[in-house]
């Protein structure tokens, strides 16, 4: 049976096995959604379309600090989050999260300590966040790693350009943040905006979780030693992979051995030996032995194949051993 309890304070240890925390769904849009006191606890955001303000309750209507709030953006949008005196508190990109709590009832606006859950889940290197007003941008200390080089970059801010679309804010190689109209190569992304002639518009984070990006190869991506050929470069992280090719720089080889009864009955008797696979061409050269004695010839040489000819009509007794090498030079 349900028990409502309009106010309760708990002066001691409170313990729940769960709790359900009224939640707002609503589909963004371009006007000011205002809470209240008697707000929902959780908000999320859903919807494409751009302009979604959300401005916070009057903290004097709290009887005490420590009124709680949670932000989900699961829109396509940004979502702009102000006090209730329409002060700019923060930025809310798509796919983010804002836990917001009110440390001071002593005005409307009131004093609200907040922080925002990024879509990368490991450390926190340089968290962008935007004031509101102007083209300044802050970021949070954090590192940056280059080539296995972990640098450690302190908070700051940096103004961005005017009127620009989908430009750049990067750590650089030198470890300076810096922004441009393009991300240059082998740098740091931190996130993508587009400015108004005196405002951010749009701010995306555009760092990568590092094992996100990480493509594991399986064993059947390995390509097989070819002789003479061109090395591949590799990507991502698939080095070695099936774009890999490894280059052989000794000559390749086979062997292997016919059993007498390979050799039929003939003047004289000869048997074909078939490579699993195929030399790359008709240059090698083979030596053949056996337990009888025979002055042995190698006839029809192919890529794949070459007869043994025995020279005699003569039966073997004995297993024939064959080694293939191809010609050239190890380095």
């Amino acid at each position: 049976m349900a028990h409502y309890i309009d106010s309760q304070v708990v002066e001691g240890l409170l313990t729940n096995k769960s709790w359900n925390t009224n939640v707002l769904i609503t589909t963004v849009a371009s006007g000011t959604l205002s809470l209240t006191v008697a707000s929902e606890t959780m908000l999320v955001f859903q919807g494409t379309t751009s302009g979604q303000i959300v401005k916070m309750p009057d903290c004097t209507t709290f009887a005490q600090i420590g009124q709680r709030y949670q932000l989900h953006n699961d829109s396509t949008q940004n979502v702009t989050v102000q006090d209730n005196a329409s002060g700019a508190l923060f930025l809310l990109e798509a796919n983010k999260r804002a836990f917001l709590t009110c440390v001071s009832v002593g005005s409307a606006a009131g004093s609200w300590s907040y922080f925002l859950v990024e879509k990368t889940i490991h450390g926190d290197p340089l968290l962008v966040t935007y004031p509101g007003t102007g083209l300044t941008v802050n970021y949070a200390s954090g590192v940056a790693r280059f080539n296995g080089v972990t640098t450690l970059i302190s908070a700051g801010s940096i103004p961005l350009t005017a009127s620009q679309t989908a430009a750049w804010l990067y750590v650089d190689l030198d470890g300076a943040v810096k922004q441009s109209a393009s991300l240059p190569s082998g740098t740091m992304a931190m996130a993508l905006y587009t400015t108004s002639p005196s405002a951010v518009t749009s701010l995306t984070d555009e760092r990568e979780v590092v094992d996100q990006n990480t493509v594991w190869g399986v064993d059947a991506d390995v390509q097989p030693i070819r002789y003479n050929s061109t090395q591949g470069a590799g990507n991502l992280e698939k080095a070695a992979r099936a774009n890999h090719t490894h280059a052989a720089t000794l000559p390749l080889y086979k062997s292997g051995q016919l059993a007498n009864t390979a050799f039929a009955a003939a003047n004289p008797r000869v048997a074909t030996v078939t490579f699993g696979t195929a030399f790359p061409g008709t240059s090698y050269n083979v030596t053949v032995t056996g337990t009888d004695g025979r002055s042995w010839i190698v006839t029809n040489i192919a890529a794949g194949s070459f007869v043994i000819n025995t020279q005699a009509a003569q039966a073997l007794t004995g297993p024939v051993y064959w080694t293939a090498v191809y010609t050239g030079e190890s380095l």
